[in-house]
C-alpha cells in the first residue's frame, strides 16, 4: 500500500514533468513563430474626417449631434472638435399661376453641426458611418468628409465693423485688404 505522502509527491512528479515537456523538448525551449508576435499589417488612417449634420429642427439637429459624438467616443475614436457653424436663412416665395404676385413667403432655418474625428481607421470608417446612418432622423442630412482647411473658415462669424475699417483703410490708401 502506498502511503498518502508517496501518491502526492509522484503525482507531483508527473505534473512538473508534463509541464516540464510542454514548455521544453529535448533540452530547448519552444517559442512562437515570429510572424505570430508581428501583430498584422498595418491599417490606414483618415486623419481628420468632418461628419457634418444639416437640418432645418434645431431640437432634433443639437440632439443627434451630440448622440454622433458620443458613440464616436463609445467605439473608441478620438473626438478632435465639434462646433456648430451660423444658422443659413432661406426665403421661399410661391407665386400665382402666371403672374408675379407672390401668394405665401416661408421662411426655413438650416443649422448645422460638424464632428470632427481624429485617425479613424479605415477598416473602422464604414462601421461607425453606418452606425450613424441607422440612427439618422427625419429631416436631417449627414455628409462625412475628409476635412479642408475652408471647413474651419465657415464657422466663424464674420466681424462686419472690422470689414468696414478695413475697408476706410484701404481707401485712405493704407495696407491691402485681407
Amino acid at each position: 500500500m502506498y502511503s498518502l505522502s508517496r501518491v502526492a509527491a509522484r503525482c507531483l512528479a508527473t505534473a512538473q514533468r508534463s509541464l516540464s515537456s510542454s514548455i521544453q523538448t529535448c533540452g530547448r525551449i519552444e517559442t512562437e513563430p515570429p510572424y505570430l508576435d508581428a501583430g498584422g499589417p498595418d491599417v490606414p488612417d483618415y486623419s481628420l474626417v468632418n461628419v457634418q449634420m444639416k437640418g432645418y429642427d434645431f431640437t432634433v439637429l443639437e440632439h443627434y449631434a451630440r448622440w454622433v459624438h458620443k458613440t464616436a467616443l463609445n467605439m473608441g475614436f478620438d473626438v478632435e472638435d465639434s462646433w456648430a457653424t451660423p444658422c443659413k436663412k432661406l426665403l421661399i416665395q410661391n407665386y400665382r399661376p402666371n403672374t408675379s404676385k407672390v401668394e405665401a413667403e416661408y421662411n426655413f432655418n438650416i443649422y448645422e453641426r460638424t464632428v470632427q474625428l481624429a485617425d479613424l481607421p479605415s477598416t473602422m470608417a464604414p462601421l461607425f458611418i453606418e452606425v450613424v446612418q441607422a440612427g439618422l432622423p427625419q429631416g436631417v442630412e449627414i455628409n462625412v468628409h475628409e476635412h479642408m482647411p475652408e471647413y474651419t473658415e465657415v464657422r466663424y462669424i464674420p466681424d462686419l465693423e472690422l470689414r468696414d475699417l478695413y475697408k476706410q483703410l484701404y481707401d485712405l490708401g493704407g495696407p491691402s485688404k485681407k
